[in-house]
């Protein structure tokens, strides 16, 4: 009688456990008690804020596909309009919208440059089968956190809205293509690289606290 007492109250001891590690997963992939720098040891002198916001801005080049702006809820917002195209297929009219975005807060305090990144995308699909039977269809897809590592590349032949024949679209996305420049940037400058889950972690609403 003992021994089953004691195995069923190590039983409920490891469903407890294990319940408290599930919440502090859940806590910790939205971000409520995130690292948001400041605890970096420093091998250079790190830069301003201001020379280092005019870095960053000085990466813009019209040969990339992304930019980088000056943005009121933070330091820099970054955009990659991957791809924005509609076209026609044989019964029916198509769309693909893909955008990558981040938000990039200096926290001069810290010496941290928070990074929160976001991608989103919009298919839809009006028309009709070959039955001439109505069709449609809308997939929407959002993310924002932290992305360790994606690649993609596609492309799409159709009827272009102004009637020809051909390509539509063709992308190839890396997200290092965009963030690595910004990353060496930053770390070049003596700041330290941070990235975060939560928006408000990479904007002014995290300098209020």
């Amino acid at each position: 009688m003992v021994s089953e007492t004691l195995i069923a109250a190590i039983g409920m001891a490891f469903g407890i456990l294990g319940a408290l590690a599930g919440i502090g997963a859940m806590i910790y992939a939205f971000g409520y008690f995130e690292y948001l720098g400041g605890k970096k040891k420093f091998t250079t002198l790190p830069m301003s804020k201001e020379k280092l916001k005019q870095k960053l801005l000085a990466l813009n080049s019209p040969e990339l596909p992304y930019q980088i702006r000056t943005d009121k809820e933070t330091d820099l917002f970054v955009e990659w309009k991957i791809v924005d195209a509609t076209w026609y297929a044989v019964f029916s009219k198509e769309r693909l919208s893909k955008t990558y975005r981040a938000y990039l807060v200096l926290d001069e305090s810290r010496k941290a440059a928070r990074y929160c990144e976001e991608t989103g995308s919009v298919r839809w699909l009006v028309g009709t089968d070959g039955s001439l039977n109505p069709v449609a269809a809308f997939q929407k897809a959002f993310f924002r956190g932290r992305i360790l590592f994606q690649k993609s590349w596609e492309v799409q032949y159709g009827i272009k809205e102004d009637g020809t024949l051909g390509k539509v679209y063709e992308y190839k996305f890396d997200v290092n293509r965009v963030r690595d420049p910004i990353v060496k940037t930053i770390e070049e400058s003596g700041w330290e690289f941070v990235p975060v889950v939560r928006k408000e972690h990479a904007t002014y609403e995290s300098m209020k606290t």
